[in-house]
């Protein structure tokens, strides 16, 4: 496992699936060229997340 895994923000069971379809969170931040460390990167991906659910 990726040390950036631990800054999965909080996901519901739905969206876990989503993320784990990617392979996991690092991989699903990676996909849309956001980094896992920058706060407004996680908003944005959250944000994306919640439109593919």
């Amino acid at each position: 496992m990726l040390a950036t895994e631990g800054l999965q923000p909080p996901l519901t069971p739905s969206e876990r699936n989503i993320v784990e379809s990617y392979g996991g969170w690092t991989n699903f931040m990676l996909s849309y060229t956001l980094k896992s460390w920058k706060d407004e990167d996680v908003e944005e991906a959250l944000q994306i997340l919640h439109g593919l659910g």
